[in-house]
C-alpha cells in the first residue's frame, strides 16, 4: 500500500484571470493600428484624387478615390491583424513580430512579381497604390515594436480617417 508520505500532491493555480481580448487591446488598436490605417487611407484619398484630372472633384464629389483607397487599407491591415491576434496569444507572443515581417515581406513580393508577370492587369491604377503602401507596413512594425503613437497625436489622427471614411460611404451612398 501506499504511504502518506509518498503521495506527492500537485496543486496548480493560475495567476491571472481570463480575459476576452489580450491586453493592452485597447492601446494596439487606438494608438498603433487605427493612426497607421487612417494615415494611409488618408493619404491615398488624396493621391489618387491628385493623379486625376480634376483634383477637387475626385477629392469632393468622386466616390473613386473612397472606394480605391479602401482596397489600399485592407491591404495594408492583413499583417498587422495577424500580428494583433499573436500578439494576444501568451503562447505565440514571441512570434508575432517575425510573422508580421514574413507576411509583409510575402505580400510584397507578391506585388513585385505581378509586375513581371501580369503587366496588363493594373485594374484602376490600383497597383500603383499598394507599392505606395510598403511605407505604411514599415511604419506599422516601427509603431507595433517600438510604442505606439502619444493619445494628442493618435486620437486626431484616427477622427480624421474615420471621417474620410464616413465622407466616402455618404459619397457611396448618394452617388452609388
Amino acid at each position: 500500500m501506499v504511504d502518506q508520505k509518498d503521495k506527492i500532491v500537485v496543486r496548480l493555480a493560475r495567476d491571472n484571470a481570463d480575459h476576452l481580448v489580450p491586453a493592452h487591446f485597447y492601446d494596439i488598436l487606438m494608438h498603433r493600428f487605427f493612426p497607421v490605417l487612417s494615415l494611409t487611407y488618408i493619404s491615398s484619398v488624396v493621391g489618387i484624387a491628385a493623379k486625376q484630372d480634376s483634383f477637387l472633384h475626385y477629392m469632393f464629389a468622386d466616390r473613386k478615390a473612397y472606394l480605391m483607397a479602401l482596397f489600399v487599407v485592407l491591404w495594408v491591415a492583413v499583417p498587422g491583424v495577424i500580428w494583433i491576434f499573436l500578439k494576444g496569444n501568451p503562447v505565440q507572443t514571441y512570434v508575432a513580430d517575425i510573422w508580421y515581417k514574413i507576411l509583409a515581406g510575402i505580400m510584397v513580393v507578391t506585388l513585385m512579381l505581378s509586375f513581371v508577370l501580369f503587366p496588363e492587369a493594373d485594374i484602376f491604377g490600383l497597383r500603383l497604390y499598394f507599392v505606395a503602401s510598403i511605407p505604411a507596413f514599415i511604419m506599422m512594425y516601427f509603431f507595433f515594436v517600438k510604442s505606439g503613437l502619444p493619445p494628442l497625436a493618435a486620437h486626431p489622427l484616427n477622427m480624421a480617417g474615420l471621417g474620410m471614411l464616413v465622407y466616402g460611404a455618404i459619397l457611396n451612398l448618394f452617388l452609388g
